[in-house]
């Protein structure tokens, strides 16, 4: 929870909100080295780590009606277009996934910045 807050909770964007927190976890974490007797050698910087409790689930929905191969193709594509070259915002992203407009916003703030206002 502290690395979570620390980073600044989730992206408050509609789209790819995980692969920006994860991106945010890899800048941070460069800059923290941690000593060598601590990790073993420097080269072993990233390592697996099960997390215990119940598993992650998605809806199948997408998958079921339009098939592995594309939406594999798509999630690709999208996260080339987000990183890659052209650099689409989410919104941009959301309107391709989804075929209509992002959902409106309430606030500029996202909601931890307004638990933080209160």
């Amino acid at each position: 929870a502290c690395v979570f807050h620390f980073l600044g909770g989730f992206p408050d964007q509609c789209l790819m909100e995980d692969y920006e927190l994860v991106s945010l976890l890899r800048r941070r974490s460069a800059l923290f080295t941690p000593p060598l007797s601590e990790f073993g050698n420097a080269t072993n910087k990233e390592k697996l780590a099960i997390i215990l409790g119940p598993p992650a689930l998605c809806s199948p929905r997408r998958w079921q009606k339009f098939g592995v191969l594309f939406v594999t193709f798509m999630n690709s594509r999208l996260v080339n277009l987000y990183a890659g070259g052209m650099k689409l915002g989410p919104d941009d992203l959301f309107r391709l996934y989804y075929d209509r407009e992002p959902p409106t916003r309430l606030s500029e703030c996202s909601p931890w910045e307004l638990d933080m206002v209160d």
